[in-house]
């Protein structure tokens, strides 16, 4: 190959250009020659036998119909291929049954050109037959030879095909032969006998026992046979059989075959070999079937023997040479028969005279030879002709070769043939004499003259090219690679040759080039003094298909450089080999790295060759950490990446100490060191670090494990002083080596230890300075007073140094005392204790230095501290230790902490103004400090201690204010603020007496209404200004401090205006004049149908006492249309005013006003609008119908009264569903509120979507032209989203819209490092860019990109999942409701229950339905009215917050401000989800709840009242019993899922009403049924509301008890009776639920003084008329209407009857009374009259 697959192709192309004339010709004589048949004409023999082989006829292209002319002579049958219809080929059969000669025409037509090809078949009769054979010799032994038969006709023609017929097959009787050897010559075999593959028919002939016209015959023995034939058909029994004679032979041959040259004496002994089935078999004498003979002697002219030349020896076949001259040695065949036969072997033998010797050497034949290799080394003797001679066993040949340059392994008898091994280098010469013969009676004949020869040798050291193979990357484009093969040994002088020019070429000098053509070729380095020694090389230029890194060392150490080997391969796919390639340094090479700036690439890219590898990168370690870096080349469309671990480590350093570390005796130094190699992260077990010692037995080493504090790159050591000296410590920290980094980096660090007694010590208070701050500016070491507070302890600080003034690390082991001068002022609990504690001097090194707290008693002095050195805390200590004497003294000073005064100020905003703020106590040494910057200009005067503050803008600030010198609890702090000026406020009483004063009081409030000190207002120009000279005005003496107080007099009736006046640093006017917010109305237009509804709301100022605030917080515009209001249609302007009333005037003031535009239409038409026609499936689209303008909205029709009904279809219901809003929540929304809906697609597919508007009113003047509806249709395309074969692994793809962001969480974020890329952006980098901490910007342009997420895991594992991201516009927005709603089974909501939750999420789409994971949009939220849902966002992002809190309709727009058009248009209708309706609730009233609301697995929910006192409810069942006036709240509550309620208003009962059954009487009969009377309250006649379930019945039986409101009392109204009716009625109240009411029963009957209690039964005792009182509990203190009941006496059965009687001294007592009221003033009628009055009563 020569290039890519790309360039091939081009190069193809061009290589068939031909002219159009010359093309057009060609292609007619192409048509022509494509449609012809196998064979023209057939000739088939006739037959009365079944069986026969058809004949095939073919065509070679195009499909046929095929045509016999003569069918009653030969039929065609067409052939079918691979099922179809299409013929090419057909059988012919002959069906001719008379022996004659018949003829027909085969025709075949194209069907496609009509093209007709045409075959003439003729029939005949055999009239002779022939045996045809390739050869008509045998060999025994040898492949069997085929026999075939051909038959002709009376004309001679042959017959086209035998197959089928019979023949018999036989080996005749030769004539020349003897009778026994008929077939002991050859034999017939079946093709399934031999290796032969025969025809179908002949196979299945052999099968049957039959022959036919092919057979197999194979020679057994040397001589002649004859096969015969003849036709099996009696038809043809009169044909003449057919004969073939066949010659049998062997294969033999004579060893040597050729011609031989002897001297006089020597012999050859020769061999007989035959072949035999392929192999050489050698044949031992005596031979069966033939004599060898010497014939034809010719001696020459000297000859001694006159006849024989040479003698042969029979039993041997050995020649022996007797004299000069020639004889023919040949073969003679014993079968006198045979020996006619020619083609047996035969030779010559010369016998000559010696000529002189020669030498040759193999291999090579040149005297230029090679150390180390064997060589034949051959003495060849020559007759004077220089023809070689046959060097017999009998001649004896000397020869000389120096045993220093040749080692001989294998010498011959005669010396002639020689195996020698090269020694060494260097030319030499041997020798060869030819001496004597010896004859076979062992007489030795000297040759008459000596024959002598000798060579020169030269031995060169072996041809070695280095290197062993070479490889090159295909590079058809690119520069060609040049390779100097280097060459070891030979002659110095070579020849370059290249077997493939074409791949590479080689120069004279060994350079090779290649690349560019894809092959392989060995280049040969040929001695020039003996090609046969080379040196060679393979070269292969193949593909590129592998690559990988071969880091060496593949940790460095930040700002070093380390090389990235890189081995490119190719493999073999078949054998999976891979070769790798010597050079590849040409390719264009990609470095990506996952973590940017670990790394740097080098300018330049350096790449070279290495002896492994073929190529490099080097790259400069920049920062901490590894970095997985990746190698990609793309050449000849082909990509392959390699990516290996890199990692760049600090330099290693020691923390602590740096250089020397100083301890005292026995003492421990805390070690540090930092930085170094860390464990290679792919191998982190190799890992090691330690500390080394010089003199163990001084030093005692131990780790120190501190995972918690230390870094994960540093490395802790105890090291403790075990005897005084110094030495040096050695940290080695690195990797062993690995597969993975074979020659890890490993760094080296010292340190100086040293260890000494103490020579001195320092005590210092320690200062705790703020960061950022100076240390205490006091001087150290030195003898002056030192400051400390008095109210807190201080900690003391010691230092210790040795003799060279150098402070000591750890002096831990010292013992010491400390020493106050004065107790009283301070003292130390502990003085022999000190607590060490690390501290960084500025050394930069960590030195332990002692603490000691310093106890004080909050009084200021002076104290005098010591401290002294008392020995070591060891028992051995050093000798030394008694002539050390060591203390140090320091003198204190205590005093308090430091205060600033004020410590709060409000400073307003002047430049003239400067705010002194003055520092109380403290040590004088302070840092001043301010939490804001710009706000003020601080000035720190320390002579004064105090600061000076000079505002500069307005803000908040705190002033800190550091003690130096003074332990740091904090800073003293005043918190400031600098303010301009708000506010100017007056105080005083707006109404004066003429001749009284009123104060007046004003004062000037800044920011957050904090008013300023009054010292200000002269910066500020404060100023009094009246309208009039009515009062007057006179400042007071006394003053607070925030205020300006003035005595305002009055002098004169009248009005006036007083106004305080102020002016800010920029000469700004303030006045304490009242302002407000402008008055709104909003929207600013809006257009709408007839009868729609729509509330505008605006803002404005507050009502405020001083004004009468006239202003309209909701407008209701109600445009009624019909026949009498169409001319409403147009446009209209609403003005909103608010005013004000002077109180002095009374005259009324327009404060603020606003307007808005509204446009009345009629609709003309109706759209809808879906946001995309063409969308994928599973996903969800809103739409809504809108009018023909965009202004035309659902707020403007969708609302109207009465209002239009929205009916929607679709044509196809398997490719989408059309569900209204809220679906998503169980709910069903009527005909009336389904303006908008939503889309589910479903399956792929095109359907349209209709809807149809109905006008509920055609008077209403709603649509344009009195039209009753209106409709509108889309087609929407729903089509398959892409993905994979495999759907159960389905790729994610992350959608985000333009200029978004995303944050990427995983789920091993914490547990592993996981870092993520962007690989690849389509159009542009510009798409989507990403932190490289999963955080993800979309840019302006919509695009494509792929991301990769790679997590690298502690233990080694890397994991890596790429995804796609998709950036796109955002089409539209669909907004859902939650929660769910579950009802009753059977049981629909067509509304949101009253005060339920609501949560609408909006989620966005892009032009195809895919939703976004993310989003920017600003949206912005309207209703229709506001009084019926409270609204608001959510606590996530794009949520909003819903409460229902009245019945109604309310619609709900959400939309993008930047696109106006991408909105959506929810109905939220809310209605009662309680039952029933609580309206004309009355006291004693039962109320049934209901509700269909359950929970999701179909629980009812709790329920729950506000008031218990006024309705008391079971909160169970949710039944309840009106006991007392009022309003109560219900509330059902489904946890989780919604809580609804419902406001019940309780009123109280003006009446009670009473009635009973006519056909029941009051009766003192024994076992009578009950008598009761029926009572009920309100005005309805109904005391129990709603459907009441078996449960609430039982409640309210046994829970409630609503009986319990009556209070029952009876009375007869005799009052001359003594007997009470309390003794002769039993009365008590009731509840029924047949009646729905109370019924009031009274049963008692008493005899002989004993008492029975029968339930609801009345029994009369007296004849007399009873009266029953009936009072009920809420109508306390009332008249009521009381019945009286007349009971005749048994004798004379009369019915009862209810009399209405009205009572008005009849007084009702309280529930708790325990005997009926008294009877006022009521006198029973005469006896006489008795029955008069009662039927008054009856009628009355």
């Amino acid at each position: 190959m020569t290039g890519c697959p790309a360039s091939l192709r081009r190069r193809g192309f061009g290589l068939f250009f031909l002219p159009l004339r010359c093309f057009l010709s060609f292609m007619v004589l192409l048509g022509t020659l494509a449609y012809k048949l196998n064979v023209p004409q057939v000739l088939l023999p006739f037959s009365r036998e079944s069986g026969r082989e058809p004949f095939l006829l073919e065509a070679q292209r195009g499909c046929y119909t095929w045509h016999s002319t003569h069918h009653d002579a030969v039929t065609v049958e067409p052939l079918y291929e691979n099922g179809t219809l299409c013929s090419q080929k057909a059988v012919l059969i002959a069906e001719s049954t008379q022996p004659i000669r018949l003829s027909s025409i085969i025709l075949a037509r194209e069907i496609v050109t009509d093209y007709e090809l045409r075959c003439d078949v003729k029939i005949d009769v055999i009239k002779r037959i022939e045996i045809v054979s390739r050869a008509r010799e045998l060999y025994v032994g040898d492949s069997p030879l085929e026999l075939m038969v051909r038959a002709l006709d009376a004309e001679g023609n042959t017959f086209s095909s035998l197959a089928g017929m019979m023949f018999e097959w036989s080996i005749a009787q030769d004539n020349k032969s003897a009778r026994e050897e008929l077939s002991s010559k050859i034999r017939i075999l079946k093709y399934s006998e031999a290796e032969y593959s025969p025809p179908v028919y002949i196979t299945k002939m052999e099968k049957e026992e039959k022959q036919g016209d092919m057979i197999l015959v194979s020679g057994i023995r040397t001589g002649t046979a004859v096969v015969k034939v003849q036709i099996h058909e009696p038809f043809y029994k009169k044909v003449a059989a057919a004969l073939i004679r066949l010659l049998v032979l062997e294969y033999i041959f004579l060893i040597p075959s050729h011609d031989i040259y002897l001297l006089v004496g020597a012999y050859i002994k020769y061999q007989v070999a035959k072949m035999v089935q392929g192999r050489m078999t050698e044949v031992k004498f005596p031979l069966e079937h033939y004599t060898l003979e010497l014939q034809d002697h010719r001696v020459a002219f000297n000859g001694s023997h006159p006849k024989k030349v040479a003698l042969l020896d029979d039993k041997t076949a050995m020649v022996t040479a007797l004299q000069l001259g020639q004889t023919n040695l040949v073969f003679v065949h014993k079968n006198v028969h045979m020996r006619s036969v020619s083609g047996l072997p035969n030779c010559t033998i010369y016998v000559v005279e010696p000529g002189f010797l020669g030498f040759t050497v193999q291999p090579g034949n040149r005297w230029s030879l090679e150390v180390g290799q064997l060589y034949v080394i051959t003495v060849e003797v020559f007759d004077r002709s220089s023809t070689k001679v046959y060097i017999s066993d009998n001649l004896r040949i000397t020869h000389d070769f120096p045993k220093e340059y040749f080692e001989e392994q294998l010498t011959t008898v005669n010396g002639s043939y020689h195996i020698v091994k090269a020694l060494k280098d260097g030319a030499v010469v041997i020798n060869a004499s030819l001496t004597s013969i010896i004859y076979q009676n062992k007489d030795i004949q000297p040759i008459k003259f000596l024959i002598k020869h000798q060579q020169e040798v030269k031995i060169y050291f072996p041809i070695i090219l280095t290197p062993k193979f070479l490889a090159f990357p295909h590079h058809p484009m690119g520069m060609l690679y040049h390779y100097k093969v280097q060459v070891e040994g030979g002659s110095g002088n070579f020849t370059w040759t290249s077997s493939n020019e074409t791949v590479v070429m080689v120069t004279t000098k060994g350079v090779v080039t290649a690349g560019q053509v894809r092959g392989n070729s060995t280049v040969l380095a040929q001695d020039v003094q003996n090609p046969f020694r080379y040196g060679e090389i393979k070269i292969h230029v193949l593909k590129l298909n592998k690559m990988e890194l071969l880091p060496f060392r593949a940790d460095v150490e930040i700002g070093q450089i380390i090389e990235i080997p890189i081995a490119m391969y190719h493999v073999n796919k078949e054998t999976k080999e891979a070769m790798a390639f010597t050079d590849c340094s040409h390719l264009s090479l990609d470095l990506n790295m996952d973590k940017q700036g670990v790394f740097a690439l080098l300018k330049g890219g350096i790449q070279r060759p290495g002896p492994m590898h073929c190529s490099s990168i080097y790259m400069a370690a920049k920062s901490l950490g590894h970095t997985l870096v990746t190698v990609s080349v793309n050449e000849c469309e082909e990509y392959l990446e390699s990516s290996a671990t890199f990692a760049a480590y600090e330099p290693l350093k020691a923390l602590n100490p740096v250089e020397v570390a100083l301890v005292t005796w026995h003492s421990v130094k805390e070690m540090v060191f930092e930085g170094g190699p860390h464990p290679w992260i792919l191998e982190p077990s190799r890992f090691f670090f330690e500390l080394s010692v010089e003199k163990t037995e001084k030093i005692g080493i131990a780790q120190a494990w501190l995972p918690s504090k230390r870094k994960q790159n540093q490395y802790i050591y105890r090291v403790q002083c075990l005897d005084l000296g110094e030495q040096v410590l050695t940290f080695q920290i690195g990797n062993h080596p690995g597969v993975l980094n074979p020659s890890p980096a490993v760094e080296v660090l010292q340190i100086r230890f040293i260890c000494a007694h103490p020579a001195s010590m320092s005590v210092t208070p320690v200062y705790k300075v703020p960061a950022g701050a100076q240390p205490c500016p006091l001087p150290q070491h030195k003898k002056q007073l030192i400051p400390v507070s008095s109210l807190r302890d201080t900690v003391l600080e010691l230092a210790v140094f040795d003799q060279h003034r150098r402070k000591f690390d750890n002096f831990s082991s010292l013992m010491l005392e400390w020493k106050s001068s004065s107790e009283t002022l301070a003292h130390f609990e502990d003085y022999k204790s000190v607590e060490m504690v690390a501290k960084d001097d500025g050394s930069g090194q960590t030195r332990l230095h002692g603490h000691q707290i310093l106890k004080v008693h909050q009084i200021k002095g002076t104290v005098l501290i010591g401290v002294h050195f008392v020995g070591y805390s060891e028992k051995k200590s050093p000798k030394e230790i008694s002539n050390l004497s060591i203390s140090t003294t320091v003198e204190l000073l205590l005093v308090d902490d430091v205060t600033i005064v004020p410590e709060n100020a409000t400073i307003y905003n002047h430049p003239t103004v400067k705010e002194i703020f003055t520092l109380v106590e403290g040590s004088g040494y302070f840092l001043v400090n301010s939490s804001e910057q710009d706000v003020v200009t601080i000035i720190y005067m320390e002579a004064e201690s105090s600061v000076e503050l000079v505002p500069l803008h307005p803000g908040f600030l705190a002033l800190e204010v550091y003690d130096l010198c003074l332990a740091f609890l904090g800073p003293a702090t005043a918190h400031l603020r600098v303010s301009d000026i708000q506010e100017l406020e007056l105080d005083l009483i707006d109404k004066v007496e003429i001749g009284k004063t009123v104060l007046v009081t004003v004062r000037v409030l800044g920011s957050s209404k904090r008013p300023f000190q009054n010292k200000y207002f002269r910066n500020m120009e404060l100023k009094l200004q009246l309208a009039s000279a009515i009062v007057t005005l006179t400042l007071m003496e006394e003053q607070d401090k925030y205020s300006e107080n003035y005595i305002l007099r009055a002098i004169t009736v009248g009005q006036t205006t007083l106004v305080a006046i102020a002016r800010d640093k920029m000469g700004r006017k303030y006045t304490s004049a009242p302002q407000c917010s402008p008055f709104r109305l909003l929207p600013e237009k809006m257009t709408l149908i007839p009868t729609n509804t729509i509330v505008m709301s605006e803002g404005g100022p507050s009502p405020n006492p001083s004004f009468i605030f006239s202003s309209v917080i909701r407008l209701w515009l109600l445009l009624i249309g019909g026949a009498s209001y169409r001319e409403e249609v147009g446009t209209a302007v609403v003005h909103g005013t608010i005013q004000t009333v002077n109180e002095d005037t009374g005259k009324v003031i327009v404060f603020s006003q606003d307007e808005v535009q509204i446009e009345v239409v009629q609709l003309r038409a109706v759209r809808i609008l879906a946001a995309a026609t063409r969308l994928i499936t599973a996903t969800k689209m809103p739409v809504y119908v809108m009018g023909v303008t965009s202004t035309q909205t659902p707020f403007s029709f969708s609302n109207a009264n009465p209002g239009l009904t929205f009916h929607w279809s679709m044509s196809k219901r398997d490719v989408l569903d059309l569900v209204p809003r809220h679906s998503e929540v169980f709910l069903q929304l009527p005909v009336e509120h389904n303006f908008a809906m939503v889309v589910h697609t479903k399956a792929a597919g095109r359907t349209s979507i209709k809807v149809t508007v109905h006008c509920m009113n055609s008077s209403s003047g709603q649509f344009e032209g009195n039209l009753l509806e209106l409709s509108d249709e889309v087609q929407i395309l729903v089509f398959e989203k892409l993905q994979l074969f495999y759907p159960e692994c389905q790729p994610e793809q992350i959608l985000m819209p333009i200029n978004s962001q995303l944050k990427l969480h995983t789920n091993r974020e914490g547990a592993a490092f996981v870092s993520s890329r962007v690989l690849k952006c389509f159009p542009n980098s510009s798409v989507i860019e990403e932190d490289g901490e999963g955080l993800l910007k979309a840019g302006s342009i919509a695009g494509t990109a792929v991301l990769e997420v790679t997590s690298i895991e502690p233990f080694g594992v890397n994991q890596t999942t790429i995804t796609g991201v998709q950036v796109a516009p955002v089409t539209y927005l669909r907004v859902s409701s939650q929660p769910k709603l579950y009802t009753a089974q059977g049981r629909i909501l067509s509304a949101f229950p009253l005060g339920m939750s609501l949560t609408f999420t909006v989620q966005f789409y892009n032009s195809i339905g895919e939703k976004f994971y993310t989003q920017n949009t600003q949206l912005y939220l309207a209703l229709n009215r506001d009084d019926l849902l409270l609204i608001g966002p959510g606590n996530k992002n794009y949520t909003y917050m819903a409460q229902a809190v009245n019945r109604g309709l309310t619609l709900v727009r959400i939309w993008d401000q930047e696109h106006p058009g991408m909105a959506d248009y929810i109905p939220v209708a809310v209605e009662h989800a309680i039952e029933p309706d609580t309206k004309l609730t009355f006291v004693g009233d039962v109320i049934c709840f209901s509700t269909h609301l359950v929970s999701q697995h179909g629980e009812p929910g709790m329920w729950m009242i506000s008031a218990d006192n006024i309705l008391q409810t079971d909160i169970i069942t949710g039944v309840g019993v009106a006991r007392s006036p009022g309003t109560a709240m219900i509330f059902h509550d489904v946890p989780g899922v919604v809580k609804t309620y419902r406001e019940v208003v309780v009123n109280a009962s003006s009446r009670l009403m009473f009635n009973y059954d006519l056909n029941t009487y009051l009766t003192n009969t024994l076992n009578s049924t009950v008598f009761k009377l029926f009572v009920t309250t309100g005005r309805n006649g109904v005391n129990l509301k709603g459907s009441c379930t078996p449960n609430q019945a039982l409640a309210i039986t046994k829970v409630l008890l609503p009986a319990t409101l009556m209070l029952c009392h009876v009375q007869f109204s005799n009052t001359l009776l003594d007997i009470p009716a309390s003794k002769v009625f039993h009365v008590y109240s009731d509840f029924s639920m047949e009646k729905d009411h109370c019924e009031d029963s009274g049963i008692l009957k008493r005899f002989s003084g004993s008492y029975q209690i029968l339930l609801l039964t009345f029994f009369a005792v007296l004849s007399s008329t009873a009266f029953i009182f009936l009072a009920y509990n809420a109508f306390l203190n009332k008249i009521q209407t009381v019945p009286v009941v007349y009971v005749p006496t048994l004798g004379t059965p009369q019915y009862t009857h209810l009399i209405h009687s009205t009572f008005p001294s009849l007084l009702l007592g309280s529930l708790n009374t325990s005997s009926p009221p008294p009877f006022m003033s009521l006198q029973p009628p005469p006896a006489q009259s008795r029955l008069q009055h009662w039927l008054w009563s009856i009628r009355n």
